[in-house]
């Protein structure tokens, strides 16, 4: 439940955990704590992280605010590349569609993602392009555009697209 996260830490120490030592955040051998507040309450705002605070522990954090913490973190920087590995395993329905829309404004925004997943329709749903592997070996890449649940599904379980 807590992937990607340190579970006693709070939602703002969680937030800075890869930037702590950089500015804003560092002031020589001190944090700059108006700094990581700030940032905190944008993330909190932005991501749509719902808590008490920003000082509440990640550990008593829902599924789906945990993962808003850990996109936060990881999307502050504009990444031009994500690796997005099953992002919405185990999420309601409601944060499964923020995390969608999140990493849709990525996109957006012209980041590449490359998105790992077994969920048919997140598939179908987020992709420009599908590359199905089965054991290892390529099946087919196809554009998602007009692309079809059957097909994908065949190639799923080890047929070659042109055997489709």
């Amino acid at each position: 439940k807590t992937m990607g996260t340190v579970p006693n830490m709070t939602i703002r120490e969680n937030l800075i955990l890869k930037s702590y030592r950089q500015r804003p955040f560092s002031r020589g051998m001190f944090l700059d704590n108006k700094a990581s507040e700030e940032n905190a309450r944008r993330s909190m705002s932005e991501y749509e992280i719902m808590a008490p605070s920003i000082d509440t522990a990640v550990k008593v954090l829902s599924g789906g605010n945990i993962q808003r913490v850990v996109l936060a973190r990881e999307l502050s920087g504009n990444p031009r590349l994500i690796i997005a590995a099953h992002p919405t395993y185990g999420l309601d329905v409601g944060a499964t569609e923020q995390v969608r829309q999140i990493l849709l404004r990525q996109r957006g925004r012209g980041a590449g993602i490359l998105l790992i997943s077994e969920d048919l329709e997140e598939i179908m749903t987020m992709s420009d392009r599908i590359l199905v592997l089965f054991q290892g070996q390529v099946m087919g890449v196809i554009d998602a555009e007009g692309a079809q649940i059957e097909k994908i599904g065949l190639m799923m379980a080890g047929t070659k697209e042109e055997e489709t």
